[in-house]
């Protein structure tokens, strides 16, 4: 599970990001991201209907949430990020989702050393 002041749980904080951030893509995720002015940088995850039954969308972001707190110490704070599954093979491997959220965690430059 993500700590605490990890994790992006205002609606209104989400919105915010949604509609101010930036966007990086991948074929799995869609990454969304705007700066905060705290020490950490928080994650909120996001599975839509389309994505499939509950059922996969819970596992689906229990995927993510499982690849970005693996990475948590080396990430810089700073930033609200908003990631966002998409339709895709339902029973995708660990890995795949890992990959996919470090791809993504590099190209916009989170990883704190660089």
């Amino acid at each position: 599970m993500l700590p605490k002041p990890y994790r992006l749980r205002h609606t209104a904080d989400v919105a915010l990001v949604k509609q101010y951030g930036k966007s990086a893509r991948h074929p799995l995720i869609i990454l969304l991201i705007r700066k905060n002015n705290l020490d950490v940088s928080r994650f909120a995850f996001v599975a839509s209907k389309r994505v499939g039954n509950a059922v996969v969308r819970n596992r689906r972001r229990r995927l993510m949430r499982e690849a970005v707190r693996l990475h948590l110490p080396n990430l810089r704070g700073g930033n609200d990020c908003v990631l966002i599954v998409r339709q895709g093979n339902d029973d995708m491997p660990f890995s795949e989702m890992e990959t996919a959220v470090s791809c993504l965690l590099h190209r916009v430059h989170l990883f704190a050393n660089g």
